[in-house]
């Protein structure tokens, strides 16, 4: 692996970018990065037969990629540069990281809609963080279908807070029936539901971007066996108010309605957030 060449393209970006106009420091950070991914690719690709070594590479690789990424929005705050870190890094930094990167903006990347978009997901975040009690929205969920020879849906306005809040603790899954990787969470939250639903664990799933009508969600959701709560027809309601910019997502509520714990995941992940609150 040529982890030099890498080094080299980040240094030159930030060793270039001293006197530039805003537009070729935005070329050099496309030109830094894009050879940075383009070593990244090729060596994923020549360790494809040794995992071990792939994954020591890729760690490496996430750590060296964050720093270059940290440092260029910090040296190009005035700039599109700093935007494009923001996108870069998406999933991949803490929100108190992209907190800072916005707040050394120049008011009018403030104004930026990317960045306005990930400025209000964080504010999100910190109004629905741990310890915050939960946020009520209202959706029409649907329930089932006429007998019209076109059947049209059958909905009734339902609440948040119909399910949350009412004296159980409550397991809020966001999940959409094409999300492969919330699939694979389900046999998860089934295992961990089995195992607490006689202590007083209540399972709550909310259906939202949905790419097909609600009787794909409810047979997905046979399929899967989700023997438990739903909300479908979700839409972006509560992932705008939550925050959330990827599912599946998990959050922990507690009887009164405190957001106990929320973001983790696989098997070992929910249930020690559970088996912390619920004995």
């Amino acid at each position: 692996m040529k982890i030099r060449t890498i080094l080299f393209a980040a240094a030159a970006f930030v060793i270039a970018s001293c006197g530039q106009t805003a537009e070729e420091k935005v070329k050099a950070y496309e030109a830094a990065h894009d050879a940075m991914m383009e070593e990244y690719r090729t060596m994923m690709d020549s360790l494809s037969t040794d995992q071990a070594k792939a994954q020591e590479f890729y760690d490496d690789f996430v750590e060296r990629y964050i720093d270059f990424n940290l440092e260029a929005a910090k040296k190009n705050a005035d700039n599109d540069v700093a935007v494009q870190v923001l996108m870069n890094l998406r999933g991949m930094i803490e929100d108190d990281q992209v907190d800072e990167i916005i707040s050394n903006m120049s008011d009018e990347l403030k104004q930026n809609e990317k960045v306005v978009y990930l400025k209000n997901g964080l504010d999100a975040r910190k109004a629905t963080a741990e310890g915050k009690m939960f946020q009520d929205f209202t959706v029409e969920h649907v329930y089932g279908y006429d007998r019209s020879v076109d059947p049209q849906p059958l909905k009734k306005e339902v609440r948040f807070s119909d399910y949350v809040g009412k004296g159980t603790y409550v397991l809020v899954d966001f999940w959409s029936p094409w999300c492969g990787p919330c699939k694979r969470e389900i046999p998860n939250i089934k295992a961990v539901y089995e195992q607490y639903k006689d202590k007083g664990l209540e399972v709550l799933s909310l259906a939202v971007w949905e790419r097909k009508p609600q009787s794909h969600t409810m047979e997905v959701a046979g399929e899967l066996g989700m023997d438990w709560l739903h909300i479908n027809n979700c839409g972006n309601v509560p992932t705008d108010i939550y925050g959330v910019e990827g599912i599946p997502h998990l959050m922990l509520i507690g009887p009164d309605g405190t957001i106990l714990k929320r973001g983790f995941h696989g098997l070992e992940g929910i249930q020690a957030a559970v088996a912390e609150y619920i004995k």
